[in-house]
């Protein structure tokens, strides 16, 4: 569904303030975090793959042309053969089709969330669901999580994944080991990550999605060389990437960190700056090491930004 990326423009406002006594910098760009920002785009709805239907329909026919050709020859066991397979693809086809049905559905109820009036009556059509619907449930708590984050999380614990199909557990758990980073919590991520598949993810952009989310886990949970060689597939600069190229950038920030490329760590901060000043608090606050928060005072002041501590030191001065 694609939330996950979502939820990547979420970040802590208000930790850093313009100095008036240097330089004015560039103007930077809005992002969906930074107020005046328009709302987020909606997810897009899936797609039906007709050139892979086509694909398959073609080689069913096939298989039945031979199965009518071989019966001089072998009889009809393999005409049985044939019937076995097709039957398994029609309800196969069946459970694709209501799956992908479900999503659009979820996907048109989000599309209508862009106001607040919206997102109630949203809500409302959601928990109409009830809590067993993995997919509804998932969509609520990302509605919440623009309300009530602790709720939101709330939801996304409480999803029971067990007779649910595997891309739908790896969307839960991206989102939930995305909002466990961003409090703090790689620990509690780290399970969540070393069950994501990223074969089962189509779509490029929430592939990319969870190889940020799985980097940045790796990379705080004492695997930084897992975590550089997965994001060398993931360049945050391709378009196609949209905002999660948010998350790519700050899987470098932690990756570049843990391994001791200084370099490229400040290069990755500096590209978050250029959106917007405050990707950078997580890098700056409590528990962040000495060289993140070097690393940060110094883009800062470049960018003509101080913390809020800097200036409650030029005040007691």
């Amino acid at each position: 569904m694609g939330g996950c990326a979502g939820a990547a423009g979420a970040v802590i406002r208000g930790s850093f303030t313009r100095e008036n006594r240097v330089a004015k910098p560039k103007k930077l760009p809005l992002t969906a975090s930074s107020p005046g920002a328009s709302a987020a785009a909606p997810p897009d709805a899936p797609g039906i793959k007709w050139t892979v239907i086509g694909q398959i329909a073609i080689a069913v026919v096939v298989v039945w042309a031979l199965a009518f050709g071989s019966v001089p020859y072998v009889g009809y066991w393999f005409v049985a053969v044939a019937g076995v397979l097709t039957a398994v693809l029609l309800g196969f086809g069946i459970y694709v089709w209501r799956f992908m049905r479900r999503q659009q559905r979820l996907v048109q109820v989000l599309r209508g969330a862009s106001t607040e009036e919206g997102r109630v009556a949203a809500l409302a059509q959601l928990e109409a669901q009830g809590s067993k619907d993995a997919m509804a449930a998932l969509a609520r708590a990302q509605l919440m999580l623009q309300q009530d984050p602790r709720e939101g999380l709330r939801i996304l614990e409480g999803i029971d994944l067990t007779k649910e199909p595997g891309p739908v557990q790896d969307e839960v758990r991206a989102n939930l080991a995305f909002l466990y980073l961003m409090q703090g919590r790689p620990k509690d991520a780290r399970p969540l990550v070393d069950l994501l598949r990223l074969d089962r993810q189509s779509n490029a952009k929430g592939k990319a999605m969870y190889a940020g989310v799985m980097a940045e886990t790796l990379a705080r949970t004492g695997s930084p060389a897992e975590a550089k060689k997965l994001l060398e597939t993931y360049p945050p600069d391709d378009p196609e990437y949209g905002e999660v190229a948010l998350v790519l950038l700050r899987a470098q920030v932690y990756t570049f960190a843990a391994t001791k490329n200084r370099g490229l760590m400040r290069k990755a901060m500096a590209r978050l700056a250029e959106r917007d000043p405050n990707h950078l608090a997580p890098f700056a606050g409590k528990g962040a090491s000495p060289d993140m928060q070097a690393a940060v005072r110094e883009i800062l002041t470049e960018a003509g930004f101080q913390t809020r501590a800097r200036q409650s030191q030029q005040r007691q001065s």
